[in-house]
């Protein structure tokens, strides 16, 4: 019934109602960097975003206006990822030089070089409280790496994956370290420093498991794959909730909203999607119409900030109801 008048308010009136639950976004490039986009961080106070990319640059931007404030150079290979800790002061990298660095967010300079992996840095994610003392790093060397970056010592380091380890993300309430990797598995590891054995390792995903990420509040967990496949996980207890098959290609990065439940994914599918965790439904998909590596939103998905393969570095922005019905009317 509902589908008929909305056909008969179209024909008689030329307006076209939208649907409550689907988002609509437009989409404007911000700026380049002179090749792929590996890494996109959003900071807490949703004022700035940081990318890196196989350039061996980072380059952080304003929020919500996009303009760039500066650029970080002193990698000697590609910045595969990149991390703002929890207040906002520092910025974490991870590159294929086995270097995690640390940087001031303010002035852009180079703080500290971490040395310890012994292949390329994949993953770097700060602590999130707001002392911010600790970065776990994870790299093709098999191991995850939790950093007291101030000392500039390593702490410990945490073995058990069998192949290659993706990406790695610290629980917003500090307790536990989860990551990724190509034996199709994800570990929890404790923060407490004694600890060397993981929690727990989860076991769902068909395929190379290459991003995780923990919702605001810690009661959730998510990882994607190369497969193109989603699973939600239930925290702390590890139980899968649900999967979803969400692209076509792999999906190199996702990242929760503030609500604790909305996620973004990208694709080199060229997709940008946003899913209701609770549900698994599909409330946004965007055709960017270039390969995607890196994502990241605002608290609350206004804006979503891709990195794409052709360097590129784009805003999706949400249409408000106005604009929305305004461009109903001029159908």
């Amino acid at each position: 019934m509902r589908n008929i008048i909305v056909l008969l308010l179209t024909i008689i009136f030329g307006v076209q109602t939208y649907s409550q639950t689907k988002l609509n976004y437009e989409m404007r490039t911000i700026g380049k960097h002179d090749d792929e986009v590996l890494g996109v961080f959003v900071n807490e106070a949703n004022t700035m975003v940081a990318t890196c990319s196989l350039d061996e640059t980072i380059k952080i931007w304003s929020l919500p206006d996009g303009k760039e404030l500066k650029t970080l150079r002193g990698h000697l290979g590609q910045v595969n990822n990149i991390s703002f800790s929890g207040n906002d002061l520092w910025l974490a990298s991870a590159s294929t030089d086995r270097t995690v660095r640390i940087w001031d967010v303010n002035t852009g300079e180079l703080l500290k070089v971490l040395r310890g992996h012994t292949d390329q840095v994949i993953g770097v994610y700060f602590s999130q409280d707001d002392s911010a003392r600790f970065v776990a790093s994870t790299s093709f060397d098999n191991t995850v790496k939790l950093w007291d970056w101030r000392q500039g010592v390593e702490i410990k380091t945490l073995r058990g994956h069998k192949a290659p380890i993706n990406n790695v993300a610290y629980s917003y309430d500090g307790k536990t370290i989860a990551s990724c990797s190509d034996d199709k598995t994800i570990m929890i590891w404790s923060t407490d420093l004694t600890t060397q054995e993981p929690l727990m390792t989860l076991v769902g995903h068909e395929a190379p498991v290459l991003s995780v990420i923990y919702s605001f509040d810690s009661k959730k967990l998510a990882s994607c794959d190369q497969s193109g496949e989603i699973i939600i996980w239930e925290m702390p207890k590890g139980k899968m909730l649900r999967k979803i098959k969400a692209h076509k290609d792999l999906i190199q990065d996702i990242s929760f909203a503030e609500d604790n439940k909305t996620l973004v994914s990208a694709s080199l599918d060229n997709f940008v999607k946003l899913w209701d965790t609770d549900t698994g439904k599909n409330i946004m998909s965007f055709d960017t119409g270039v390969e995607v590596w890196s994502v990241d939103l605002v608290s609350d998905a206004s804006i979503i900030i891709i990195g794409c393969s052709d360097g590129t570095v784009r805003f999706l922005t949400k249409k408000t109801n106005q604009q929305q019905e305004q461009k109903g009317k001029r159908r």
